[in-house]
């Protein structure tokens, strides 16, 4: 057993495959936690719930060459590839 963080809710015993995505979530060394450690921040931060959102920002992780454990963080994660590059844009100008 691991300590998963304050903010985990855990899924029903028999549902193998949200226990999947919580265990690739912890494997990748994430803590569903949110909780800042000065105690300013208490909003819980995103973490995938489902195989979809799972495989989603894998896949975003490999094209883009970000860390799968930050693109696991995001809530979209194609969002924040969508700003870098407009902000890659505005510095040509």
């Amino acid at each position: 057993m691991a300590c998963a963080g304050h903010d985990f809710a855990a899924p029903r015993r028999r549902d193998t495959k949200a226990w999947n995505v919580v265990a690739a979530v912890l494997n990748a060394g994430l803590r569903y936690e949110g909780r800042e450690p000065c105690g300013c921040g208490k909003e819980p931060k995103f973490r995938p719930r489902t195989r979809a959102q799972l495989r989603a920002r894998r896949i975003a992780a490999a094209r883009t060459g970000t860390p799968l454990v930050e693109m696991l963080g995001r809530a979209d994660p194609l969002a924040s590839v969508e700003d870098r590059v407009r902000g890659q844009d505005r510095e040509r100008r």
